[in-house]
Parts: C-alpha cells; structure tokens; sequence
C-alpha cells in the first residue's frame, strides 16, 4: 500500500539481521510502503512506541536511503524528530531496525 501523505522525514533504513534480533525474514519485500510503530530515543518501547511508515528505496537492501513520517501527527515533544536522530522501528516491542535521519522537511 502506498501512503499519500507528505514524508517529513529523509534518510536511511538499516535492518537488524535476524541474528541481531531483527526480522525472521529479513528487509520486507514489495512496492509498498512499509508500516509498523518506532521510538525515538531515549523513549523506549514501554513509553514512546507509535504508528510509523517508511518509504524505502531499495527494498531488497540491508541498508537502503528511505523516507519517513508518524503516522499520525505528533505534537508531543517525545516525537519531536530532527537531523542527526536515530528511531528505532519495531514490530511489536522488538526492535527490526535503525532510521538515521538526515534531514526534516
């Protein structure tokens, strides 16, 4: 599925490998948009986990440029995302990887 909203968001995915605990399957496959929840530190799992979507350039690749948005508007401080953060995209609590991000829009 592929989102219309805007994807504030720029930089690259890393994906654990399933031995770092990432996915079983590793990066997901397909032309759509990948969506699960994410942290940005130092919230965690327990206290800052929310909707997120990532738009990956290359799907296939373990360490791929990608975009980013919350899926639903944040105006919480937690959420607040600048250059140089790093999210952690989970499904569930489980942390599958890491989104640098680059810059913000």
């Amino acid at each position: 599925m592929r989102f219309a909203q805007p994807f504030p968001f720029q930089g690259r995915v890393v994906w654990l490998t399933p031995e770092q605990g990432g996915r079983a399957s590793g990066p997901p496959v397909g032309s759509g948009d990948y969506t699960a929840t994410a942290y940005l530190p130092p919230q965690s799992a327990e206290d800052g986990l929310t909707s997120f979507v990532l738009r990956i350039t290359d799907p296939q690749a373990w360490i791929s440029l990608a975009e980013g948005a919350w899926l639903v508007p944040q105006d919480d401080p937690r959420f607040t995302v600048t250059p140089g953060a790093v999210l952690v995209v989970t499904e569930g609590p489980q942390p599958v990887a890491y989104f640098h991000v680059a810059a913000v829009h």
